[in-house]
């Protein structure tokens, strides 16, 4: 089973997509930036599911992609930008950031684990 690691500050958010993803995924959720990294330096994950604003005062999920992007152990994993922007030029935004793909929130609860399985081909 692909394990997955999601980053997200909502608990609300979290627990939903926990309860949506069990059956396929083997689901970690973190809270912050901060402890995505400290995870993964003890982890190893296949995907990466990253909100943006993980709130005030805390790493962003941009500044999580980066710091994931420079170590040597996780440069390779795919990241994907799981965020409420959703204007048409956010999703090139995040790519040219860096992260692997883009989901936009709110979410197609229904669609999500098939457009999660394209991330892991990649």
């Amino acid at each position: 089973m692909k394990r997955i690691l999601y980053v997200e500050d909502d608990l609300i958010n979290a627990l939903v997509m926990e309860k949506l993803l069990k059956e396929r995924f083997l689901i970690t959720h973190v809270n912050n930036g901060e402890s995505c990294l400290a995870t993964l330096a003890r982890e190893s994950f296949d995907l990466v599911l990253m909100d943006i604003n993980l709130g005030p005062g805390r790493m962003t999920g941009v500044e999580a992609l980066q710091a994931i992007r420079r170590g040597p152990a996780t440069a390779g994993i795919p990241v994907v930008a799981i965020t409420g922007y959703a204007f048409a030029h956010d999703e090139e935004r995040f790519l040219k950031e860096g992260f692997t793909g883009y989901i936009r929130k709110p979410l197609d609860w229904r669609a999500l684990p098939e457009k999660i399985d394209q991330y892991f081909a990649r």
